[in-house]
């Protein structure tokens, strides 16, 4: 019998495949250094695990509970969005999902009906055109020149638009490019979105990650009743809790009603466990994350200098997130090695020099490769000097 035509429309993570074959290598006792995974280097904070250990001992904590999230953290979620976002929302704007993308697609399912087009600037996260996809809609991507730092302008949406436009998927900072859009860059796009009363979907995991100047506003800032905006956060990134699977969506009403129908269909209650290590995150502030920062900081500007030093390597200044979207198009062209794509080169550097990096086809921009600087700093600076032994050989 045959099995859903989906598998031919939908592809499998490429910053997870990249990830395995890194693993696979490491457990064969190659020193594989990982330059591609999406998560925080360091451990859950301690208060975090405390907690969640007295929680396991009590048995109301062993229950279903409801689909939406725990009303303590549903309240805790409203009071940060606020806090730290400037969305003034109650607990039932809320759902609690398993991880940001169970999120995404959720939200995407409560919006989308079949044919509706998604606009996705490129470079993307790998999930966001699947998730649409899985949704029953189109993806539409923008793809932004490298010299306005990937950033896309109302005119670029003006041609992307059409009859069938539905949704914005909007990220900044940005996964994969780091890039994080000012507040009069933010401001123009917004407003475009509601002029045409489209939704915007903002993915606002990496709003604390950010290492010159503010972080962009949410655009519920400006849509205060929530009519076109959804909101997509969690407590992966800024908290390093990205085993925990706890993420959320902030909508409407409406938009909340029908995502608690699926998600009652598709998972029930995320793990109470997780739910109480998220609340507890959220309860105790930002100073783990502080810390945090200041080590991707200093190994952002450090890896900007030593790529920028490799021959014909490049990359600009991204000040969020913890990625760097490196130019590797000089060595994709088939003069080196055979290696005719940004695919080839990172499979070149894995296999040869045991450096994982994810190249830039995943994120919808050949030519390019994704470093994450979430590593330790021995790590980063054994990893680049690989790197640019490679580039050497390369150029004979």
């Amino acid at each position: 019998m045959d099995i859903s035509k989906l598998d031919n429309k939908i592809n499998p993570s490429g910053t997870m495949a990249i990830s395995n074959k890194a693993r696979e290598l490491k457990k064969e006792g190659k020193p594989v250094i990982g330059f591609g995974a999406g998560e925080p280097d360091f451990a859950s904070p301690d208060y975090v695990v405390d907690e969640v250990k007295i929680a396991a001992d009590d048995p109301k904590n062993h229950k279903y509970s409801p689909v939406a999230g725990l009303e303590s953290l549903r309240k805790e979620i409203s009071r940060t969005t606020f806090e730290y976002s400037g969305v003034d929302i109650t607990e039932n704007h809320v759902v609690v999902s398993n991880g940001g993308k169970q999120a995404i697609v959720t939200a995407l399912m409560s919006i989308l009906d079949s044919g509706d087009e998604v606009i996705i600037p490129a470079p993307y996260w790998t999930t966001y055109p699947e998730a649409v996809k899985l949704a029953g809609g189109e993806p539409v991507f923008i793809k932004p020149d490298k010299k306005d730092n990937f950033k896309i302008s109302v005119s670029d949406l003006e041609k992307a638009k059409n009859s069938k436009t539905k949704l914005l998927v909007w990220c900044s900072p940005s996964n994969p490019t780091g890039v994080v859009y000012s507040k009069e860059e933010s401001e123009e796009i917004y407003n475009w979105v509601f002029e045409n009363d489209i939704w915007i979907l903002s993915d606002e995991l990496y709003e604390h990650l950010v290492y010159e100047g503010k972080t962009s506003p949410s655009p519920g800032q400006y849509d205060k009743e929530l009519k076109n905006t959804i909101i997509i956060n969690g407590v992966s990134k800024a908290y390093a809790m990205t085993g925990w699977r706890v993420g959320w969506l902030v909508a409407n009403s409406n938009v909340i009603g029908l995502a608690k129908k699926i998600q009652s269909q598709i998972s029930s209650n995320v793990s109470n466990i997780s739910q109480i290590a998220a609340e507890t995150a959220l309860k105790n502030g930002l100073d783990v994350t502080e810390e945090m920062k200041i080590s991707f900081n200093r190994r952002r500007l450090y890896a900007i200098e030593k790529i920028n030093e490799i021959n014909n390597i490049s990359v600009g200044n991204p000040t969020g997130a913890f990625y760097l979207f490196v130019d590797v198009s000089h060595y994709c062209n088939g003069n080196y090695e055979g290696i005719n794509s940004s695919i080839d080169f990172c499979n070149w550097l894995l296999d040869k020099y045991f450096i994982a990096f994810v190249p830039g086809e995943v994120f919808g921009a050949p030519g390019y490769m994704r470093l994450s600087y979430a590593l330790s700093d021995d790590e980063l600076s054994e990893g680049l000097e690989r790197l640019n032994k490679a580039v050497e050989e390369l150029n004979g």
